[in-house]
Protein backbone atom coordinates (compact mmCIF):
# COMPACT_ATOMS: atom_id res chain seq x y z
CA UNK A 1 0.00 0.00 0.00
CA UNK A 2 1.09 3.57 -0.66
CA UNK A 3 0.78 4.31 3.07
CA UNK A 4 3.74 2.00 3.65
CA UNK A 5 5.78 2.75 0.53
CA UNK A 6 5.52 6.54 0.19
CA UNK A 7 9.30 7.27 0.39
CA UNK A 8 10.07 4.57 -2.19
CA UNK A 9 7.33 5.87 -4.49
CA UNK A 10 8.67 9.43 -4.23
CA UNK A 11 12.16 8.18 -5.00
CA UNK A 12 10.79 6.43 -8.10
CA UNK A 13 9.08 9.64 -9.28
CA UNK A 14 12.31 11.59 -8.83
CA UNK A 15 14.19 9.04 -10.91
CA UNK A 16 11.58 9.35 -13.66
CA UNK A 17 11.98 13.14 -13.70
CA UNK A 18 15.77 12.96 -13.89
CA UNK A 19 15.59 10.32 -16.61
CA UNK A 20 13.33 12.54 -18.73
CA UNK A 21 15.61 15.56 -18.26
CA UNK A 22 18.86 13.81 -19.15
CA UNK A 23 18.61 12.86 -22.80
CA UNK A 24 20.90 10.12 -24.20
CA UNK A 25 24.42 11.38 -24.80
CA UNK A 26 24.13 14.39 -22.50
CA UNK A 27 26.44 14.93 -19.53
CA UNK A 28 24.88 14.44 -16.10
CA UNK A 29 25.83 18.04 -15.30
CA UNK A 30 22.81 19.00 -17.40
CA UNK A 31 20.70 18.14 -14.35
CA UNK A 32 22.17 21.10 -12.45
CA UNK A 33 20.27 23.42 -14.80
CA UNK A 34 16.94 22.29 -13.42
CA UNK A 35 15.27 22.55 -10.04
CA UNK A 36 12.88 19.64 -9.57
CA UNK A 37 9.85 19.26 -7.33
CA UNK A 38 8.10 16.02 -6.54
CA UNK A 39 4.73 16.87 -5.01
CA UNK A 40 2.41 14.29 -3.47
CA UNK A 41 -1.08 14.87 -2.11
CA UNK A 42 -1.95 12.20 0.45
CA UNK A 43 -5.21 11.34 2.19
CA UNK A 44 -3.22 10.08 5.15
CA UNK A 45 -0.58 11.58 7.46
CA UNK A 46 2.49 9.47 6.74
CA UNK A 47 4.76 11.43 9.12
CA UNK A 48 2.21 11.82 11.92
CA UNK A 49 2.89 15.46 12.77
CA UNK A 50 -0.48 16.83 11.74
CA UNK A 51 1.12 19.37 9.40
CA UNK A 52 -0.49 20.41 6.14
CA UNK A 53 2.82 20.35 4.27
CA UNK A 54 6.07 18.43 4.71
CA UNK A 55 8.97 19.72 2.64
CA UNK A 56 12.32 17.97 2.22
CA UNK A 57 15.69 18.91 0.79
CA UNK A 58 18.99 17.07 1.00
CA UNK A 59 21.11 18.38 3.88
CA UNK A 60 24.19 17.32 5.83
CA UNK A 61 23.37 15.13 8.83
CA UNK A 62 26.18 16.76 10.83
CA UNK A 63 25.31 20.37 10.05
CA UNK A 64 21.71 21.01 8.96
CA UNK A 65 22.67 24.43 7.64
CA UNK A 66 24.88 22.77 5.05
CA UNK A 67 22.77 21.96 2.01
CA UNK A 68 23.72 19.50 -0.71
CA UNK A 69 22.26 21.88 -3.30
CA UNK A 70 21.23 19.25 -5.84
CA UNK A 71 18.09 21.32 -6.51
CA UNK A 72 15.71 18.54 -5.53
CA UNK A 73 12.68 19.24 -3.36
CA UNK A 74 10.01 16.84 -2.18
CA UNK A 75 6.70 18.21 -0.91
CA UNK A 76 4.03 16.04 0.72
CA UNK A 77 0.61 17.52 1.43
CA UNK A 78 -1.51 15.92 4.12
CA UNK A 79 -5.31 15.97 3.68
CA UNK A 80 -5.76 15.09 7.35
CA UNK A 81 -3.85 18.19 8.51
CA UNK A 82 -4.86 19.91 11.73
CA UNK A 83 -2.16 22.58 11.75
CA UNK A 84 -1.88 25.29 9.08
CA UNK A 85 0.71 28.03 8.77
CA UNK A 86 -0.34 31.40 7.38
CA UNK A 87 1.03 30.65 3.91
CA UNK A 88 -0.80 27.30 3.83
CA UNK A 89 -4.32 28.69 4.08
CA UNK A 90 -4.84 28.75 0.28
CA UNK A 91 -4.30 24.96 0.14
CA UNK A 92 -6.69 24.30 3.02
CA UNK A 93 -9.81 24.12 0.84
CA UNK A 94 -8.12 21.77 -1.61
CA UNK A 95 -7.11 19.41 1.19
CA UNK A 96 -10.69 19.56 2.44
CA UNK A 97 -11.82 18.60 -1.06
CA UNK A 98 -9.72 15.46 -0.80
CA UNK A 99 -11.80 14.55 2.27
CA UNK A 100 -15.07 15.53 0.52
CA UNK A 101 -15.55 18.20 3.16
CA UNK A 102 -15.67 21.44 1.23
CA UNK A 103 -18.13 24.16 0.24
CA UNK A 104 -19.56 23.12 -3.14
CA UNK A 105 -20.30 26.78 -3.92
CA UNK A 106 -16.62 27.68 -4.12
CA UNK A 107 -15.93 28.39 -7.82
CA UNK A 108 -12.26 27.42 -7.69
CA UNK A 109 -13.02 24.09 -6.02
CA UNK A 110 -15.81 23.56 -8.53
CA UNK A 111 -13.33 23.94 -11.40
CA UNK A 112 -10.98 21.45 -9.77
CA UNK A 113 -13.80 18.93 -9.39
CA UNK A 114 -14.76 19.35 -13.04
CA UNK A 115 -11.16 18.70 -14.09
CA UNK A 116 -10.93 15.63 -11.84
CA UNK A 117 -14.08 14.21 -13.42
CA UNK A 118 -12.64 14.80 -16.90
CA UNK A 119 -9.45 12.95 -15.99
CA UNK A 120 -11.39 10.04 -14.46
CA UNK A 121 -13.48 9.66 -17.62
CA UNK A 122 -10.47 9.72 -19.95
CA UNK A 123 -8.13 6.69 -19.53
CA UNK A 124 -5.34 8.25 -21.59
CA UNK A 125 -5.32 11.46 -19.54
CA UNK A 126 -5.47 9.49 -16.31
CA UNK A 127 -2.42 7.49 -17.30
CA UNK A 128 -0.70 10.76 -18.18
CA UNK A 129 -0.81 11.73 -14.51
CA UNK A 130 0.82 8.51 -13.39
CA UNK A 131 3.40 6.50 -15.29
CA UNK A 132 2.03 3.33 -16.90
CA UNK A 133 4.72 1.24 -15.27
CA UNK A 134 3.78 2.58 -11.83
CA UNK A 135 0.19 1.50 -12.45
CA UNK A 136 1.48 -1.91 -13.44
CA UNK A 137 3.65 -2.18 -10.34
CA UNK A 138 0.72 -1.34 -8.07
CA UNK A 139 -1.62 -3.71 -9.85
CA UNK A 140 0.88 -6.56 -9.72
CA UNK A 141 1.68 -5.95 -6.06
CA UNK A 142 -1.99 -5.98 -5.12
CA UNK A 143 -2.59 -9.17 -7.08
CA UNK A 144 0.43 -10.83 -5.49
CA UNK A 145 -0.66 -9.85 -1.98
CA UNK A 146 -4.21 -11.07 -2.59
CA UNK A 147 -2.88 -14.29 -4.02
CA UNK A 148 -0.59 -14.86 -1.06
CA UNK A 149 -3.41 -14.19 1.42
CA UNK A 150 -5.66 -16.68 -0.32
CA UNK A 151 -2.76 -19.09 -0.69
CA UNK A 152 -2.19 -19.19 3.06
CA UNK A 153 -5.78 -20.27 3.58
CA UNK A 154 -6.53 -22.49 0.60
CA UNK A 155 -3.17 -23.66 -0.58
CA UNK A 156 -0.52 -22.20 -2.83
CA UNK A 157 -2.06 -23.30 -6.13
CA UNK A 158 -5.45 -21.71 -5.46
CA UNK A 159 -3.71 -18.59 -4.21
CA UNK A 160 -1.66 -18.47 -7.41
CA UNK A 161 -4.81 -18.71 -9.55
CA UNK A 162 -6.58 -16.08 -7.48
CA UNK A 163 -3.60 -13.76 -7.85
CA UNK A 164 -3.75 -13.98 -11.66
CA UNK A 165 -7.50 -13.35 -11.67
CA UNK A 166 -7.10 -10.32 -9.43
CA UNK A 167 -4.32 -8.94 -11.62
CA UNK A 168 -6.53 -9.27 -14.71
CA UNK A 169 -9.40 -7.58 -12.89
CA UNK A 170 -7.22 -4.71 -11.64
CA UNK A 171 -5.65 -4.07 -15.04
CA UNK A 172 -9.06 -3.99 -16.67
CA UNK A 173 -10.30 -1.53 -14.08
CA UNK A 174 -7.37 0.69 -15.08
CA UNK A 175 -8.59 0.48 -18.71
CA UNK A 176 -5.36 -1.18 -19.85
CA UNK A 177 -5.54 -2.46 -23.42
CA UNK A 178 -6.59 -6.14 -23.49
CA UNK A 179 -3.51 -7.14 -25.52
CA UNK A 180 -1.25 -5.61 -22.89
CA UNK A 181 -3.18 -7.37 -20.12
CA UNK A 182 -2.62 -10.67 -21.90
CA UNK A 183 1.09 -10.02 -22.36
CA UNK A 184 1.62 -8.93 -18.75
CA UNK A 185 0.03 -11.99 -17.16
CA UNK A 186 1.96 -14.25 -19.55
CA UNK A 187 5.29 -12.70 -18.59
CA UNK A 188 4.65 -12.30 -14.86
CA UNK A 189 3.21 -15.78 -14.34
CA UNK A 190 5.06 -17.64 -17.12
CA UNK A 191 1.85 -18.70 -18.86
CA UNK A 192 1.35 -20.24 -22.27
CA UNK A 193 -1.03 -18.61 -24.77
CA UNK A 194 -3.80 -21.09 -23.95
CA UNK A 195 -3.33 -20.62 -20.20
CA UNK A 196 -3.49 -16.85 -20.52
CA UNK A 197 -6.64 -17.10 -22.66
CA UNK A 198 -8.29 -19.20 -19.97
CA UNK A 199 -7.92 -16.44 -17.40
CA UNK A 200 -8.95 -13.71 -19.83
CA UNK A 201 -12.10 -15.49 -20.98
CA UNK A 202 -13.40 -16.51 -17.56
Amino acid sequence: MIEKSLPARLRYYQEQIDHSLLQPGLNYRELTKYSTYVIMFCNFDFFGRGWARYEFETICTRDHNLKFNDKRTIVVFNALAKKFKDDEQPIKDFLALMRNQVDNKDRFIGKIRDEINKVKSDPERRQGFMKYEMLMMDATRKAREDGMNVGEKKGYEKGHIEGIKNLVKTLRELDIDERKVRQKIKVRYNLTDSEADKYLNN
